[in-house]
């Protein structure tokens, strides 16, 4: 009665027919059925359309499964967006990097990444995954300026928040700066040798150690690349198959140079690529790049 009351309001307003249809169980008795009809009638409609459901046609309208019984929506844990900073204390990494701009000497600088738990739903199973949410820069430190240093924490700390860190971090690496290269880590040659690994600004260096941080603790991987869900979870789990890809957190930036002036090298960073027996060849890692 409800669905030919909705008719009974709307029709007079409309010149043509319209039509509702009327959902009927299909052990709707006859009485019932004949007295909707002729309601509708004595309403003034002009159509009424019923359905009954049969095995041939089926049901229109079903009754689901519970809520509880339904299959729960997967939730990512590394991208889900946290609004804010999680309550409490948290687990965080600390360290002291030290790295060289050119043409000047050594800076040093403390940086520290906060971790939580944080929960999801993979394959419809509650998990766990350590998600770096913050990171912090101390202000005052010597020889880096206060500004800059505090806003470009607080940017990767939204985006921590945001499940967006390791492209933030990628991106960052790309910016260039008109003091010129940074020197900080090393680069790992194919022979298991290791040459100096250069930055085109100190932005791009600090991220560089950042990325080094959460690949320590297997949130990333060695190229900076996030890690996927499933294997962070195994990680939480203790699952001794997972183990986080190893790098180099404190490294220094002493020992001498010996490579070539040249072009940018796309594997080291070095302004060390000369042309050599016809082809680009890195000074300081080794690359050999296009021939001709």
């Amino acid at each position: 009665m409800d669905h030919l009351r909705m008719l009974e309001a709307v029709q007079p307003y409309i010149d043509s027919a319209i039509s509702k249809t009327v959902n009927i169980p299909a052990d709707y008795p006859f009485e019932d059925f004949k007295e909707l009809y002729m309601q509708a009638w004595k309403a003034g409609l002009k159509g009424l359309a019923t359905y009954r459901p049969n095995d041939t046609l089926g049901a229109v309208l079903t009754v689901g499964a519970p809520a509880s019984a339904a299959k729960a929506v997967d939730i990512d844990p590394v991208t889900r967006f946290l609004e804010k900073r999680v309550d409490g204390e948290l687990e965080a990494v600390t360290t002291r990097i030290r790295y060289m701009p050119s043409g000047s000497g050594d800076k040093s600088l403390y940086l520290s990444v906060s971790f939580a738990e944080v929960e999801g739903v993979l394959d419809g199973k509650p998990v766990k995954v350590s998600r770096p949410i913050e990171v912090f820069i101390p202000g005052g430190q010597s020889d880096v300026p206060q500004e800059w240093i505090s806003t470009f924490a607080r940017q990767l700390s939204l985006n921590a928040r945001s499940g967006l860190l390791p492209k933030a971090l990628q991106d960052a690496r790309q910016v260039k700066s008109d003091r010129g290269n940074v020197r900080y880590g090393f680069y790992q040659k194919p022979d298991g040798t290791k040459v100096p690994r250069y930055h085109e600004s100190e932005v791009g260096a600090i991220a560089y150690a950042i990325q080094q941080i959460l690949a320590k603790r297997g949130f990333l991987d060695e190229e900076g690349n996030q890690v996927p869900a499933k294997t962070l979870a195994k990680l939480m789990a203790g699952n001794p198959e997972v183990v986080p890809a190893k790098a180099s957190v404190t490294v220094h930036a002493h020992g001498a140079n010996a490579a070539m002036p040249g072009k940018q090298c796309s594997e080291c960073g070095a302004h060390t690529v000369i042309k050599k027996d016809g082809c680009e060849f890195c000074t300081n890692c080794g690359h050999t790049g296009a021939c001709g």
